[in-house]
């Protein structure tokens, strides 16, 4: 069963610099949270943060009853939370399918003993037949054989994708998980997204610049500017709120400017255009 993620107070600095300002929003049980911003509003420090890569200077994070504050990313993993990142990471020299079988590892039970009187070869089998469900729900069936290298680029995400899904994760972090895609790959792995969601009981945070798909599949979204919270809510409340349309546009909300013609346009469109201009961090 998932759990509900809480983020309180949480500020993070590096010799001064305060990459997160007193940060607080929750994550409901089984939701697909996005969290949005522009450059540097500290949206990489935050999921570095929730995976315990980056240390919480002050604040604290609760995942369900458990604390995850100050615990080694390995006994984050253990609590069941799972992350892709922007630059895919996967062996390129491995198959498909044993790229898959990495994300098995934290669940192999059987130890020394077990694997005297044959228990390491049932569990291997259903270890191998549970890639084979996630592969098959990824799409990736018929590439279980090819080597990383030889997969396009949208089928790349995918695989890191579903490794993340082999880890059965409570809580499933994506680093940017469209960029790079094509319209129809963002909108296919989108789906997918909503899917694992939906099929996995999964609560999902991700961090996105397509502002189609943040539309599309989030029930919530957080928007950070200058490592602080400025917004909170569902997709369309945020789109129009005054502070994210003044920290994507500058200057006054109310007057958009750089309009062809003297023409005007909602700003919130001004924004969603903004949002899908390209990478940021």
């Amino acid at each position: 069963m998932t759990a509900r993620l809480r983020i309180e107070g949480v500020s993070v600095l590096f010799s001064g610099l305060r990459a997160l300002d007193d940060v607080s929003f929750t994550v409901e049980p089984g939701t697909v949270h996005a969290v949005i911003g522009p450059n540097g509003a500290g949206k990489s420090s935050l999921l570095n943060t929730l995976c315990a890569i980056y240390p919480v200077t002050f604040g604290r994070i609760l995942f369900g009853d458990r604390e995850v504050t100050g615990l080694r990313p390995d006994r984050v993993a253990g609590l069941g939370i799972a992350r892709t990142f922007q630059n895919i990471v996967v062996s390129q020299g491995e198959s498909v399918f044993d790229n898959l079988m990495v994300g098995r590892h934290r669940l192999t039970r059987t130890g020394v003993i077990g694997a005297a009187f044959g228990l390491g070869r049932r569990e291997e089998r259903a270890q191998r037949e549970r890639v084979r469900e996630i592969a098959a729900f990824a799409g990736l069936s018929g590439k279980l054989d090819a080597p990383a290298s030889r997969l396009s680029y949208g089928d790349l995400k995918r695989l890191e994708f579903a490794r993340a899904l082999c880890l059965e994760p409570r809580l499933l972090i994506l680093d940017e998980p469209v960029a790079g895609m094509n319209e129809a790959e963002s909108a296919r792995l989108g789906e997918l997204v909503s899917a694992a969601r939906d099929a996995l009981d999964l609560t999902i945070v991700f961090v996105e610049h397509d502002m189609g798909v943040v539309m599309s599949i989030a029930d919530r979204v957080t928007v950070l500017n200058f490592g602080r919270v400025i917004a909170d809510g569902t997709p369309e409340q945020v789109r129009r709120d005054p502070e994210v349309i003044g920290a994507y546009l500058g200057g006054d909300p109310a007057r958009p400017a750089g309009l062809a013609g003297g023409e005007s346009a909602p700003a919130s469109e001004l924004v969603a255009d903004r949002l899908t201009e390209g990478p940021s961090s």
